[in-house]
């Protein structure tokens, strides 16, 4: 199984974090792709920042639906 891990907002270090997170604890037969969101803002502090993210994480979504991704979680 194929699951996205999306971080939506634009800080590729936060990006690897979760991602060895949820390595850590998927099955053998589950491969993590993880994602950071290409537009938004750097962190969410807010119901501002939570808005502005919404764009590129829906995009983020359709990309790995269309690569293939069988699930999604916004991390």
């Amino acid at each position: 199984m194929r699951i996205l891990v999306v971080n939506p907002n634009t800080t590729a270090s936060m990006t690897e974090t979760i991602a060895a997170a949820a390595r850590s604890v998927a099955g053998a037969w589950t491969e993590i792709v993880a994602v950071t969101s290409s537009m938004g803002p750097a962190s969410i502090e807010g119901y501002y920042d939570e808005a502005l993210a919404v764009p590129g994480l829906l995009m983020e979504i359709a990309t790995g639906e269309r690569a293939g991704a069988q699930a999604a979680i916004i991390a």
